[in-house]
């Protein structure tokens, strides 16, 4: 915890090095100082079909899964440091989006075997 999921569409992968873009995205978590490093678990997923407006236009959207508890301005704060590191690695990718998400501490449940 916490987690970025990174949603992509599959037409990028020849002009974005996705290995760099997650790594930036980690990054981007780990520099907020908001978690513990070795706690942020971030991965890449393509999506082959979708319909993006009347053009279907390339996209990256990351989502960032957090538990609750963080305020208004670190949560602005952490989207605005993801969406930046994103934006340098795939400056030709038309629409890039970030979305910070609380999840309920009550309701998540996790094992370690670490």
């Amino acid at each position: 915890m916490p987690h970025l999921v990174i949603e992509y569409s599959a037409d990028i992968e020849e002009e974005v090095a996705l290995p760099a873009l997650i790594s930036a995205g980690h990054k981007a978590m780990v520099d907020s100082g908001l978690f513990n490093s070795n706690a942020i678990k971030s991965r890449a997923i393509p999506v082959q079909h979708y319909i993006a407006g009347e053009h279907d236009a390339s996209f990256i959207h990351a989502e960032v899964r957090i538990l609750d508890g963080r305020t208004s301005d670190q949560k602005r704060a952490l989207s605005e440091q993801v969406f930046n590191a994103l934006c340098r690695q795939a400056e030709t990718v038309p629409a890039v989006s970030v979305e910070v998400r609380d999840m309920e501490r009550d309701c998540y449940s996790k094992r370690t075997a670490f």
